[in-house]
């Protein structure tokens, strides 16, 4: 009997070991040291509904909830692509402020997203 518990606590230990490793290797994986590039959509302001996003525009991502599955957070807002100037070069009404933008994604997380792009296709 005294095997049989041996076996069983060895078992156990090792699934622990091997859940562990997996659950630090996610974390390790996750996320990107490389330089901010930006995610390239090209001018927002010219699609369908502007900023909002439309399912035509956002396939593979519309109805989920989890924007930052696919959209990196230190990988968007990077770089104004809307033809508006920068608020820090032209700070006037119509100017684009990447860095109050960063700060609002970073404070919210993804409950920021649904302030200027909708709510994605999903139901409140």
């Amino acid at each position: 009997m005294k095997m049989a518990v041996t076996h069983t606590r060895s078992a156990v230990g090792s699934l622990v070991t091997l859940l562990t490793a997996l659950a630090l290797l996610n974390v390790v994986s996750c996320g990107d040291d490389g330089p901010q590039e930006g995610e390239n959509y090209g001018n927002l302001l010219n699609s369908p509904q502007g900023l909002v996003l439309v399912r035509e525009e956002h396939p593979s991502g519309w109805t989920r909830p989890e924007c930052f599955a696919c959209h990196e957070p230190r990988n968007i807002h990077t770089v104004n692509r809307t033809g508006l100037p920068d608020c820090a070069d032209a700070p006037r009404e119509a100017c684009v402020d990447l860095p109050g933008i960063r700060t609002i994604v970073g404070d919210l997380g993804e409950a920021a997203c649904v302030l200027c792009h909708g709510e994605n296709g999903v139901r409140p």
